[in-house]
Order: C-alpha cells, then structure tokens, then sequence
C-alpha cells in the first residue's frame, strides 16, 4: 500500500510539473520573454500587468520612497533574462522601462509605472463577478497575472475536482461557492478556501494546506470595518481528522487580517473575524468591525483569531502594507475537522471607512 501512495504521489508530482511548465518551455529554444508578478516596497494595491501592451502599473503609498528602489519581486518566463536586474536600485518618479531576454534572444521591453494609491481602498474583484478559466476549473479574477484572489483549486484538480466555483446568480452577478469535501487522497476532507494571496508553485503538500499558500496582498488602507453578504449549511458529520464524532458543528470563517511586513517579520495591526455554526439560508449580509491591536481575553474571538506562531502585534496606529482576507466552508479545516458537505457563499465584499 505504501508502495503504491508513493508511486502514485509520484505520478502527481510528474504531471503537476509538467503542466506547470509547459505553456513557458518548447521543445526548440523558448520564445517567452513575459513579466509575471512585480511589486516595489511601500505598494498600497494590486499590481495591473497588461501583457498586450507591456505595461505594468503599481499602486503607491504616500510615504512610500520611488528613488533608489530595490523591487522585492519581479518573476520573469522560464529560461528568460531581464535588465536592468532584479536587484538593480531605480528611480520610480518616473516610468521605468525593462527588457526581458527569452532563450531564443526575442526581447520584450515593459514600461514599469508607480502612481499614487487611491484614498479608501477597495479590493480588486471584491463583488466576484470576474472569473477565468484555468485547465478544467475557474478562479476568481480577471487573469492569472491580474487577481488579488487564490483557492487551493490547482491541488485538488489534480486527483479530483475544484471546491471554490463561481455561482451564476443572473444578470452577470456572480457569487463564490464554497465545498468542504472529502480528500481524493491520504487525508479525510479538504475545504474550500478563497483568500487574498496565492498558491504556491510546486509539489502541493496535502497534509500541510497552509504550507502551500502566500496569505496576503499589498494594501494601505485603515477600514473600520467590512461588510459582506453570505450564505451558510453546514453539513451533517462534524468529524476531526481519523472521522470521530465531535460535539457541536462545522462553523464557516470569514475574516480580515491588516498586517504591516519588513522583509519576513509580519506584524498584525487590525483583525476584523467572523466565525459560525449557524444554517443560513437566505443570502445575509453581516458587517464585522475591525479591532486595531492586540486581541485580548474579553474578546470573543481571542482564542481563535490571535495571532499565530512567528507574527507580532504591531503598532495600532500604523498604516498596513499588507491585507488578507480569508473565506472557508470549514474554520478548522486547517485540521482536517469539519463536515463534508458544508458549503459557503459569499458575495460582494466591501471596506468601510
């Protein structure tokens, strides 16, 4: 039996790789010479990245410094060049411009364009009506290169089905459904997550879901609140991870995470959780205050909205670099307890200043 998990596990591992690199690998010399994700310290939004045009435009702070700038990611197509280098100061007072190199000399030169960030910022494709397709499922945005948004989508659809689908509601209203169901392999269940951030490149680990995932999107803003409209069943069997029975029922999460990052050290300035067990038929909207500072035993949402192993309590009054926003059919998922079958809808997310 084990032989056969690792013969199997292994066959996964070969395909996930090969479709991951197949769109930017040939068989002669690569011709792709694309920029896939940049971002700049200070960044208060969701880089657009214009692949027709060459063109990527980034959201600044007001105090965010645009001379002598170090980009803390630029991602380039495989086997591709790009100069000036990634880790070549330039002054962003003004368009820069980049040449990427592909493996067959072919250049692409893109324009790289920091403007001022919006005051009282919104999410991109917070209302959830864009959808692209990837392979045999969706995900939520306008493209790859243009989503702030990511599900666990690509892991499950390599043994199985997709659990984070758009909902047609008509007249081009889409919502987001969300399906804690059973694992196609090695764990009991896995729910459906939609999050600000992405999944990562390689070998999904089943047994760890948030070791796969890069929580997180730059953003600025200091909202009091947010407010979304839901839906919520939770499903029959309240199970831990080896399928015993537990008391109580399956609980939806819905929560958000204002942060302040410098290099790895992450910082929680603002948490605005909501957490239930409640059937909820009807579509409902709920609006969650968001608390500025340390979580304390009074609050009701201490014990499972604190901070995690490796974050620190920030300043309050600091202004964030960082937004993640965290949607799951199961709260404990994380754990592999939940109920198979639980399923959430969630729908036009907004900010409140």
């Amino acid at each position: 039996m084990k032989q056969y998990i690792s013969s199997f596990l292994l066959l996964i591992f070969l395909v996930s790789t090969f479709t991951n690199c197949i769109s930017d690998d040939a068989f002669d010399k690569s011709p792709f010479n694309d920029i896939k994700a940049f971002q700049l310290p200070g960044q208060a939004g969701l880089t657009t990245i214009n692949i027709a045009d060459k063109t990527i435009i980034i959201p600044m702070s007001e105090e965010a410094g645009l001379t002598g700038v170090v980009p803390s990611l630029i991602e380039i197509s495989n086997l591709a060049e790009i100069s000036p280098s990634k880790d070549s100061p330039q002054d962003f007072t003004q368009p820069v411009n980049y040449t990427v190199t592909a493996e067959n000399n072919s250049t692409a030169i893109w324009t790289v364009t920091a403007i001022p960030a919006l005051p009282n910022p919104q999410l991109p494709n917070s209302d959830f009506d864009l959808w692209y397709a990837v392979g045999s499922y969706q995900q939520p945005g306008e493209s790859a290169d243009n989503t702030v948004w990511g599900t666990a989508n690509r892991a499950l659809a390599i043994a199985g089905d997709a659990n984070t689908n758009p909902e047609d509601l008509g007249n081009g209203d889409f919502a987001v459904k969300l399906t804690s169901v059973a694992a196609p392999l090695l764990v009991r269940m896995a729910a459906a997550t939609l999050f600000t951030g992405r999944f990562t490149e390689g070998f999904p680990n089943p047994t760890d879901p948030r070791s796969n995932i890069d929580f997180g999107t730059p953003f600025n803003g200091r909202p009091d609140a947010f407010r979304v409209e839901y839906r919520y069943l939770p499903g029959d069997s309240y199970e831990d991870a080896d399928g015993n029975s537990l008391s109580g029922g399956d609980q939806c999460d819905i929560y958000v995470l204002l942060e302040k990052r410098e290099g790895d050290t992450v910082e929680r300035i603002g948490t605005g959780w909501f957490r239930s067990a409640n059937t909820v038929q009807d579509w409902t909207t709920i609006e969650i205050p968001v608390k500025y500072g340390e979580l304390t035993s009074a609050d009701p949402e201490f014990e499972y909205a604190n901070i995690r192993e490796g974050e620190f309590w920030g300043n309050p009054s600091d202004t964030p670099t960082h937004i993640t926003v965290v949607f799951s059919s199961s709260a404990l998922g994380d754990f592999f307890t939940g109920a198979i079958g639980s399923e959430l809808w969630i729908n036009n997310l907004e900010l409140i200043y």
